[in-house]
């Protein structure tokens, strides 16, 4: 009889493919909120909100930043009505089969 589940293997890959590439993350995340004598230890020692004003007071990168929401909206915009005008072509096309 063949089962509709998984196998335990394939989940348990799954599942370290994902830890594997939102570990990174949660340590920058982590991090970000680090103070600065303690920047190189783990875990972090104290919390402190001063590298995101420091980041905030630069003009280049709010520059940066405003110019990749944009790019980002747009990109998803052109996303957004390209695959609507093509699951409606899919939907009114007849296949065979």
């Amino acid at each position: 009889m063949h089962s509709e589940r998984a196998p335990f293997f394939l989940k348990l890959a799954a599942w370290g493919g994902v830890v594997f590439l939102h570990f990174p993350i949660l340590i920058i995340a982590a991090y970000a909120f680090n103070t600065e004598d303690a920047a190189f230890s783990f875990p972090p020692q104290g919390l402190t909100l001063r590298w995101f004003s420091v980041v905030a007071q630069r003009s280049d990168i709010l520059d940066a930043v405003t110019l990749s929401l944009k790019v980002a909206a747009l990109a998803t915009l052109m996303a957004l009505v390209l695959g609507t005008l093509a699951a409606a072509a899919l939907w009114r096309r007849d296949f065979f089969g």
